[in-house]
């Protein structure tokens, strides 16, 4: 995060006299000679001045000007001020990641809404698996799933054959269905009605 101006200019005063550019009982520059070597208006090195006295480094004095009081306080000072600026910087990381955490969120939102209208479709179309059992002297006694066109006639799909209490799942089109099979279909129910017309003899053609 970027220090405002005057944060700046009063950390490289501070820097300057703890590297011995500005010793205690020293004068600093004027208001107006430190305005123009930073190229800032007076009212910002006041108010960098303002923070150093205001932390013991150095005291404006009236008719003499900004006197150096403390190297052991503008070494604080520096040390405060880097820790402030890990904070910030700590404080931006964080908000960046909770930037890029809402992003996934949404993400997340968007991705969850287009399962859901798609679980919605498809368990429309696709209830859970029927269990319709063929009847002695039923249409499908004798006959394979290929012969009955089930799927074409009625679009249901049989998944599995339970016979003798053995299921037999994705049977084979050829395999001749038998009274007391039962079929596992799965479809929705306007399609179980078909198929169990089919079975019937009822189905219309």
């Amino acid at each position: 995060m970027e220090l405002a101006r005057y944060q700046e200019i009063a950390n490289h005063l501070a820097h300057a006299i703890v590297l011995g550019e500005y010793r205690e009982g020293d004068k600093i520059h004027g208001r107006s000679t430190l305005a123009g070597r930073f190229n800032v208006s007076p009212e910002t090195i006041r108010r960098a001045i303002a923070i150093l006295q205001s932390e013991g480094v150095v005291e404006v004095k009236q008719g003499i000007g900004i006197i150096v009081t403390s190297k052991i306080n503008a070494e604080k000072f520096l040390r405060s001020t880097n820790q402030k600026n890990e904070i910030l910087t700590f404080i931006e990381e964080l908000r960046k990641l909770m930037d890029k955490r809402q992003e996934i969120d949404r993400q997340i939102d968007v991705l969850l809404n287009k399962i859901s209208n798609f679980a919605d479709k498809f368990i429309t179309r696709w209830h859970d698996v029927a269990e319709i059992e063929v009847e002695a002297n039923s249409l499908a006694e004798g006959h394979t799933l290929r012969e009955l066109k089930l799927r074409e006639m009625t679009g249901a799909t049989v998944v599995g054959v339970v016979r003798n209490g053995l299921e037999i799942f994705s049977p084979e089109a050829d395999k001749i269905l038998q009274a007391g099979d039962v079929l596992l279909v799965v479809s929705n129910d306007e399609g179980l009605k078909k198929v169990e017309n089919l079975l019937l003899g009822t189905m219309e053609e």
